[in-house]
């Protein structure tokens, strides 16, 4: 959708911080996308009756052009389904298999029999396991503020065809992040590129 005030914020941050570094000298490539792949972009598609990429091809030039009015530039400018950045993470997903960093794991998810597709957090709603608040999306309640997983919903439904969804097992890929954290820790401490606090 448009541009709202907390998306401008965080890209005029962004751009200061770019214009900075280039002032030092360093080259910098400013780069942003639009996500074709988020839950809310595919619910709204959905509703629209056309598909996440038509949508984000859509508000693509409304995003630019409001960037342009704060004088904000980037070097690149594409969509999440961009051929660039299809190459880019197949090469980083097979060079992180290739060394055993990408681990398979079954879980057990909330499916749509209806629509036959597993429902992320975003696509359930149903009341609050902890305050009992009624049509609360799967991942967190508005009225408490808490934090839970779609299966603790109580009388869950799916937000997309409002089916009573069942429990369905799938794999899934997972990074293997704790095999990086001691060189992460060391860069973060050791690079200059992070800034104290």
């Amino acid at each position: 959708g448009s541009i709202h005030l907390g998306h401008m914020l965080e890209h005029i941050q962004a751009d200061i911080w770019v214009r900075y570094q280039r002032m030092r000298g360093h080259q910098v490539h400013f780069i942003c996308a639009d996500d074709a792949h988020g839950t809310p972009i595919m619910l709204k598609a959905q509703q629209m009756g056309i598909t996440p990429e038509e949508m984000i091809a859509a508000v693509s030039k409304e995003h630019q052009t409001d960037f342009a009015g704060f004088n904000i530039s980037f070097d690149n400018y594409h969509s999440t389904h961009s051929d660039e950045n299809r190459e880019l993470a197949e090469l980083i997903y097979g060079r992180l298999k290739a060394g055993g960093f990408i681990k398979g794991r079954t879980i057990t998810q909330l499916f749509d029999p209806e629509k036959s597709m597993f429902l992320p957090d975003r696509f359930v709603k149903g009341t609050c396991p902890k305050c009992k608040s009624p049509e609360q999306y799967g991942d967190n309640c508005d009225s408490c503020g808490a934090t839970y997983s779609p299966t603790e919903l109580i009388d869950p439904k799916s937000a997309v065809s409002g089916a009573t969804p069942v429990m369905k097992d799938s794999e899934h890929f997972f990074f293997d992040l704790p095999q990086f954290e001691t060189w992460l820790a060391g860069w973060v401490r050791g690079s200059g590129a992070i800034q104290e606090e």
